[in-house]
Formats: C-alpha cells, structure tokens, sequence
C-alpha cells in the first residue's frame, strides 16, 4: 500500500474530500492533487532516509501521535496550527522553504488548480500524511529503530553494520532487511509484516514514481 492509497483510506475514502472542501478545491482536483502532491513527498521522505544522518530525522518526525488526529479527521489539518505543522515537516524532509513553493507550483500547473489554494492546500495535506505515517509507525518500533541507528553510529558504522544494527534491533522488526532498498545496502526486502516495515515499503513504492522527481531531486 502506498502513502497515496493510505491517504485515500481516511474517513472511509471521504477524508481527501473533506480536506479539499476546506478550500474550496472540488473532489476531482482534490484527488488529482492528492495523486501529484503525496508520491512527491513519499519520494522527500525516501531521500532524507537515504542521505547522512537522515534517517534519524525522518524516524523523529514519526514519533508520537501529535499529528495523527489530521489523518483521523482531515478537516482540522486545514487549521493555520496544521498548516504550520506540515510546513515544518516539509522543510524538514526537503531541506528548504522554496521547494514547497515549487513543488505547489508544479502541481498546480500540472492540474490547472489556483497556485494560492495549492500552495495551502499543499501543507495541510503534508500534515495529513505526516499523521498517517505516525498512525503506521508504533512507538516502540521507532524507538527501537532510533536505538539501533545510534549505536551504529557511535560505533562508527558504515551501511552494512547499521543494517545489521537494524536487523537486530528488537523493537525494529526486521527493519535493517527492508531499509537495504532504501539506503543502497542491497539483500532482499521481507515481506511486510506491518507497523514500520510497512511503512518504509509505502515510501519506497511511492518515491521511485513521483510524478514531480526533478524538483525533489533539486532540494535532496
């Protein structure tokens, strides 16, 4: 399942609907947005956990459940606090606040929607999104992932030995076999078996066909 068909799953299937009647977006152009706008940053997230000291940050971004709720009910990920809150997510995994703005851009030529109601609709769905991935990710997996991730480090570590740190991580479920795919370490990606493995399947599926790569690639 990739982070678009999550996306598409909120409030038995109306949950895009509902965030685009915030601004006024119909469901088509919704969902067409939706459909540019979530493999786009399923491929940022992908390459913050590929690039150095990127994974922390991104398995942080997943802690807890603050965000959770706009995912639950994505009305209130339209709120100017949601909006702030995706933002921040955005330029966490993209590394600056122009490639937001282009990416909106994009898409909003791309779907002839309003650039001014992409370019709010845009953070919102951010939000969402990062509410679905912390509702994928338990706490205890995470942690247990973060763990690994830091005792890779301190040890000096190179990609092999973090996944092998992984791999054996508790908490992490076989997480090292199924971040090969993502950070180059190769060996064979198991079955996902829920929780976080799934998760970081959903991002490697969506990123490799976003629809908007140049720009993603421009800021990663």
């Amino acid at each position: 399942m990739s982070l678009l068909d999550l996306a598409k799953q909120s409030q038995g299937g109306h949950g895009l609907e509902q965030l685009g009647q915030q601004f006024g977006i119909d469901e088509k152009t919704t969902r067409s947005l939706a459909e540019q706008l979530a493999p786009t940053i399923a491929s940022g997230a992908k390459q913050k956990a590929r690039a150095e000291g990127g994974l922390g940050t991104l398995l942080g971004q997943l802690m807890g459940e603050q965000e959770v709720s706009y995912y639950e009910e994505p009305a209130k990920a339209a709120s100017p606090e949601a909006r702030a809150k995706g933002e921040q997510f955005l330029e966490s995994l993209f590394g600056s606040a122009e490639a937001p703005r282009q990416i909106a851009s994009a898409a909003a030529e791309r779907t002839g929607a309003s650039p001014d109601l992409v370019a709010q609709f845009l953070p919102a769905l951010a939000a969402m999104l990062q509410g679905a991935m912390q509702k994928q990710a338990p706490d205890d997996q995470v942690k247990g992932a973060m763990g690994a991730i830091g005792g890779a480090d301190k040890a000096g570590a190179g990609i092999g030995d973090l996944l092998g740190a992984l791999q054996g991580g508790g908490g992490a479920g076989g997480l090292g076999g199924m971040l090969g795919g993502l950070l180059g370490g190769g060996g064979a990606q198991p079955q996902a078996s829920g929780g976080l493995d799934s998760l970081l399947q959903m991002l490697d599926s969506d990123g490799d066909g976003s629809p908007l790569n140049d720009i993603v690639n421009k800021f990663t």
